[in-house]
């Protein structure tokens, strides 16, 4: 608790400080920068959605659930009002070390770790970057590299594009080097907020007992207005220590994961898209996780089997600047696809929609800015096909469910 607030006194203070200067230096060198948003959402949903954080980050639609009448409970709708995600964030540049420049950053906010801690300090981002002329050192926590600061969706929602885009923050370590207008990044990364599913729910444990960090290696690509991008995202899970027969077991789960990208930006439009062929993927907030792919019954022995999905998206944004103000209309279209597990499974997963066979999303936003403010209005309509899963994973005999959400979103930058 003690810690708590005094993170909470070094935010208050800084902040206090940047407002009568912008930039502090002493005479170590050493400045600091204080920026972030008060940012407030409100909300209808059409149905009953899977979210986190009071519903404010919605995945998408629930299933129909029938009552004795045969009335699906699922289709009643639903409002919300939060303010929750307003965010402070300090950056730090001090002397050089090591020959590099130092620079240090960390942002919270007030959304809490779970529903249950809601408006509580969050820890978002807190790393350390050293950089040299031809590369970077960072250690500490920060977007995953499926990410892919350079290239995200540019909508509304807090969901950021989630489930069709990765949404994940991570403990790591990361280099990158430069070459020319080529960019390698590799990165060795843990689990803390965003974890996998497993026996015991989410939990960053199955990687932590498995001994091996997830380990991610990409390849960009930068020329004036282009960016691209390639990469490759390998895990190894430990869902058990122990059997139910309670003997040791050593069962593990891998998987694999590719990922392509594209950005083109001109002077006033710019589109994005990304494509992820995608296994165990549950800790990026997107569908899938793993499934049992047998059990040997004399020791409860289990081996795995991963899920492997299709997420595509692509992102329209284009920008026209007034004398005293801009709008910025906006098109995200995002679409996911189940198939299968990679081997044969008895029916029990660890994942996140392993009964939803496909989904769609269409959201257009239109956003108007002026001098600090920015008001947001966007209409998310998300569509998926539930069913039966079969012993491939595969989902069959689907009917379709459809949530509308308008999203209005008041924000003051600092």
């Amino acid at each position: 608790m003690l810690l708590k607030y005094t993170s909470l006194f070094v935010f208050i203070f800084s902040f206090g400080i940047s407002l009568a200067q912008d930039t502090i230096k002493t005479e170590d060198k050493i400045s600091f920068e204080v920026h972030g948003f008060i940012k407030t959402d409100y909300w209808y949903d059409s149905r009953q959605v899977v979210y986190a954080r009071e519903g404010l980050f919605t995945l998408f639609p629930k299933d129909v659930n029938y009552d004795k009448d045969g009335n699906d409970i699922n289709a009643a709708s639903s409002f919300n009002f939060s303010a929750i995600t307003s965010r402070v964030n300090l950056a730090i540049s001090g002397p050089d070390a090591l020959g590099a420049k130092t620079i240090g950053f960390i942002e919270a906010d007030f959304s809490g770790m779970s529903n249950v801690s809601i408006n509580t300090f969050r820890l978002r981002h807190a790393y350390l970057r050293l950089d040299w002329q031809k590369s970077s050192l960072l250690l500490g926590q920060y977007w995953h590299p499926m990410f892919v600061t350079e290239v995200f969706p540019t909508v509304i929602s807090l969901n950021t594009g989630s489930p069709f885009q990765p949404f994940i923050r991570s403990p790591q370590i990361r280099f990158t080097h430069y070459l020319g207008r080529v960019k390698l990044i590799a990165a060795a990364l843990s689990q803390r907020d965003y974890a996998n599913s497993g026996p015991m729910g989410r939990s960053y444990s199955y990687m932590s007992n498995s001994l091996m960090p997830n380990f991610h290696l990409q390849l960009q690509y930068q020329k004036k207005r282009s960016t691209i991008g390639f990469a490759a995202d390998y895990k190894v899970l430990k869902p058990r220590i122990h059997t139910d027969s309670n003997l040791i077991t050593n069962s593990t789960i891998s998987s694999l994961s590719y990922m392509a990208y594209y950005k083109w930006k001109g002077n006033n439009f710019e589109i994005k898209a990304k494509a992820i062929l995608g296994e165990n993927l549950t800790d990026n907030l997107l569908l899938g996780g793993y499934a049992v792919a047998s059990i040997d019954s004399a020791t409860d022995e289990r081996s795995y089997t991963p899920t492997q999905h299709i997420f595509t998206w692509v992102d329209f944004l284009y920008h026209k600047k007034f004398k005293r103000f801009s709008v910025h209309p906006g098109l995200f279209i995002g679409y996911a696809s189940n198939l299968g597990t990679k081997a044969d499974n008895v029916g029990i997963y660890y994942s996140t929609g392993a009964d939803i066979d496909n989904m769609y999303r269409i959201a257009p936003s239109l956003s108007f800015r002026v001098a600090k403010t920015m008001f947001s209005l966007e209409w998310e309509y998300t569509k998926v096909y539930y069913g039966q899963n079969n012993d491939q994973g595969l989902v069959t005999n689907t009917h379709s469910v459809a949530n509308n959400r308008i999203l209005f979103t008041a924000f003051y930058f600092f």
